[in-house]
C-alpha cells in the first residue's frame, strides 16, 4: 500500500524548520551580546584600573600628610618635655627625638613631591583612558540595545511559530503524527524535500530532465517521492 501523507504535514514540517531557525537566530543573538558585554566589561575594567592607580596614589598623598601633621605634633609635645627634662641625659635623648622626627618631616616632604608628580601623570592617563574608551563603550552599549530589540522580535515570532504548530498538531490525528515522527527520524527531519531546483532538497540528488519533467507532472504533495531517497517531494 503506497503511503499518503496529509499536506498538513508538510505545513507543519515547514513551521518546524522555520522555528529551528529562529531559535537559531535568538542563540547567535545571545552570543552576540554575551560577546559585546564581554567588550565593555573589559573597557570598563581598564577604565577602573587607571581610576583605582590613581586613587591609590592620592590615599598615599593623604598619608604622607597625616604623618608629617602628626611628626609636627609629636615635635612640639617633645620641645614641651624638652623645657622639664630632668638631666642632660634626657635633655640629649629629647633633642635626638626632635631631630629624628625632623628628619622624617624632610624626607616624607621630598615624597610628597614625587608623589603629587606621579599623580598629575596618573590624572593624565586617566582622561586619556576615558576619552578614549567612554565612546567606544556608548557605541557597544547601543550595540547592545538594538540586538535586544531584536531578540525580543524574534521572541514574538517564536511564540507565534509554536502557536501555530500546535494548532496544526491539533487537526492531525496522533497515529498520523506519531508515524510523522518515525519518518523525521529515518530522514533526519526532512520528510518532505523541495525540488524546485531540478534536485532532491533532501538527498541532493539531480534529476535529468525526462525524469524532472516527469516528477513535476505527477508531482503531488505527500504522494510523489523521490525516486532515489524515498522522501516526499513538492516544488515551491
Amino acid at each position: 500500500m503506497t503511503m499518503v501523507l496529509r499536506e498538513e504535514l508538510l505545513k507543519l514540517q515547514q513551521k518546524e524548520i522555520e522555528l529551528i531557525r529562529l531559535k537559531t537566530k535568538k542563540r547567535e543573538l545571545e552570543e552576540e551580546k554575551e560577546e559585546l558585554l564581554s567588550k565593555v566589561e573589559d573597557l570598563e575594567k581598564k577604565i577602573e584600573s587607571a581610576k583605582l592607580k590613581l586613587e591609590e596614589k592620592r590615599k598615599q598623598l593623604r598619608e604622607l600628610k597625616n604623618f608629617i601633621s602628626y611628626k609636627k605634633e609629636r615635635i612640639e609635645e617633645l620641645k614641651r618635655q624638652k623645657e622639664s627634662a630632668k638631666d642632660r641625659e634626657e635633655f640629649k635623648r629629647i633633642l635626638r627625638l626632635i631631630a629624628k622626627s625632623e628628619d622624617e618631616i624632610i624626607k616624607a616632604s621630598q615624597q610628597i613631591t614625587g608623589v603629587e608628580t606621579e599623580i598629575e601623570a596618573l590624572k593624565d592617563a586617566y582622561v586619556k583612558v576615558k576619552e578614549q574608551f567612554q565612546p567606544k563603550i556608548k557605541e557597544l552599549q547601543e550595540n547592545i540595545s538594538d540586538l535586544n530589540e531584536e531578540k525580543a522580535a524574534v521572541d514574538k515570532k517564536i511564540e507565534k511559530v509554536i502557536s501555530e504548530i500546535e494548532q496544526i498538531k491539533s487537526s492531525i490525528p496522533n497515529g498520523e503524527l506519531e508515524e510523522f515522527e518515525k519518518m523525521k527520524e529515518k530522514f533526519n527531519g526532512l520528510v518532505f524535500a523541495d525540488i524546485s531546483t531540478g534536485s532532491c532538497e533532501g538527498c541532493g540528488m539531480t534529476y535529468s530532465s525526462a525524469e524532472f519533467r516527469e516528477l513535476l507532472h505527477r508531482l503531488q504533495p505527500g504522494k510523489t517521492k523521490c525516486p532515489y531517497c524515498g522522501r516526499f517531494i513538492y516544488k515551491k
